[in-house]
């Protein structure tokens, strides 16, 4: 499992600035000249971040590219939409186009727009580790921004509901020796997801005390109430055998429910074929981090739209 190590300090990131067309609340310019639109709401949503207690970040504007190298659509944001991202998790989600029109047809990506100076800080943005708010820097953010390169579809005349989720266990690092003003950066390198909600479901289920027990990993440092800080169900994508060498597609945590039992849950995902482990963390004196995959092949699953799919440990 990827996690942050930090001494005193924590971590993070985003992007760009664009024409200034309308003044509205929101103003969509560029496009192309296609007669026929489709209506586009694009909400955003997160995982859980070891350590963090807020990841807040202040977003200008959405910019899709069209298919074939066409004028991009880009919706600027008349007032900056400031969103704390760890509040978007188990489900929710914050809004960042509502009943947007949009040309149909094909799109190759989205980019999240951001206010981002010349090394990268975004602005009225940050992370906050023990009550200590840090920088985010997404690197060469002032020229590519956070840009999600995935294609997808707008129908004519039909809506279209999509949530990008942007699974900052993945993506948020510390480098040392990387500050602003003698505080620690903290650099998003975004994993993003772009998911058509349509066709997502959700996995959750239980793992059992005995489970979490068969290693001292998964235990440790847990104060008995909340999120285990080192045990995560991991989510791969695909009938595979669980490894460090694989990106999973989510880490939901581990936390122990009102009822005593322990749970975990993860909507947004994409129907199809999965293999969950829960993964177990240790770091050694060396700084060395080991992960233990409980049961060691996994097991499956199968996500159906618009369903709950039970998992349990």
């Amino acid at each position: 499992m990827r996690q942050f190590v930090h001494s005193s300090s924590p971590w993070r990131v985003l992007q760009l600035a664009a024409l200034a067309c309308l003044a509205l609340p929101l103003a969509a310019c560029g496009g192309g000249s296609s007669n026929s639109s489709a209506t586009l709401n694009l909400g955003i949503t997160d995982g859980p971040v070891d350590s963090a207690s807020a990841v807040v970040v202040s977003f200008t504007g959405v910019e899709l590219q069209p298919s074939g190298g066409g004028k991009a659509v880009t919706f600027n944001f008349n007032t900056p939409q400031t969103i704390d991202l760890l509040n978007e998790q188990n489900g929710n989600e914050a809004s960042l186009l509502n009943g947007a029109s949009v040309p149909a047809g094909n799109y190759d990506w989205i980019r999240l727009m951001l206010n981002v100076a010349s090394n990268g800080t975004v602005a009225n943005s940050y992370i906050e580790i023990n009550g200590a708010q840090y920088p985010l820097v997404v690197p060469s953010g002032a020229q590519t921004g956070l840009k999600l390169v995935q294609g997808f579809t707008m129908t004519a005349n039909q809506v279209a509901n999509f949530t990008i989720d942007f699974m900052l266990q993945q993506s948020i690092t510390a480098p040392p020796g990387q500050s602003t003003g003698g505080t620690q950066d903290y650099f998003l390198k975004p994993a993003l997801r772009l998911i058509n909600n349509v066709q997502a479901g959700t996995i959750s289920g239980t793992v059992a005390l005995s489970t979490l027990q068969s290693n001292s990993a998964c235990l440790t440092g847990y104060s008995g109430s909340g999120p285990l800080p080192n045990a995560h169900v991991y989510v791969f994508s695909g009938a595979v055998t669980p490894s460090s060498s694989l990106t999973p597609v989510v880490e939901p945590q581990i936390t122990l429910s009102s009822s005593g039992s322990y749970t975990y849950e993860q909507p947004f995902l994409l129907a199809g074929g999965y293999t969950l482990a829960v993964v177990c963390t240790s770091t050694s004196t060396t700084g060395t981090t080991t992960e233990a995959f409980l049961p060691p092949a996994g097991l499956s699953a199968s996500v159906t739209a618009n369903q709950t799919t039970m998992v349990n440990f």
